[in-house]
């Protein structure tokens, strides 16, 4: 009977569905959902599972495929939804985590490619610095590039702070 119990564990345990997604995995369809769609529903998959009760990060990406979602929806009261869903979200991960520089990196790059009448970009200037004055702390070469490379194209950026990166 314990063999039984321990390979049904051993089986529930492994079972994809039940374990939270990659955060690599999440970062690459991030960039990926910009401009692929298939990429995007593949991230919404992924993180379909994470709640509030889930780590930070996972809430943020959580958010973000929500927000990047209205991108993808025709119909505006559905675009709205998913808007408030994705702010809630993201903005719960941040009051969880503020310190998070990644969590901070996704609401910059939300809040930054939001139009300016959604009335979510309060932060932005707060997350660019903060951003700016941990680059150099940030031990993952990817997600430290991907963060330089963003802000150096961003407008919100100066050309003194861009060529300190």
């Amino acid at each position: 009977m314990r063999i039984i119990f321990c390979l049904i564990l051993c089986l529930i345990s492994g079972y994809s569905g039940l374990s939270e997604p990659k955060v690599t995995e999440l970062r690459n369809l991030f960039y990926e959902s910009e401009s692929d769609k298939s990429a995007w529903a593949k991230f919404v998959k992924l993180v379909e599972s994470v709640n509030t009760k889930s780590s930070p990060l996972l809430v943020c990406y959580k958010g973000v495929s929500e927000m990047m979602g209205a991108k993808y929806t025709v119909n505006p009261v559905s675009k709205l939804r998913k808007f408030k869903k994705g702010k809630f979200f993201i903005e719960e991960a941040v009051k969880r985590e503020p310190a998070n520089i990644e969590i901070r990196f996704l609401r910059f790059s939300i809040q930054t490619n939001l139009p300016t009448f959604l009335g979510y970009n309060d932060q932005i200037k707060e997350d660019k610095l903060m951003l700016l004055n941990n680059l150099s702390k940030i031990r993952d070469k990817n997600l430290k590039t991907n963060i330089a490379t963003y802000l150096s194209s961003s407008k919100y950026c100066t050309e003194e702070e861009k060529k300190k990166l």
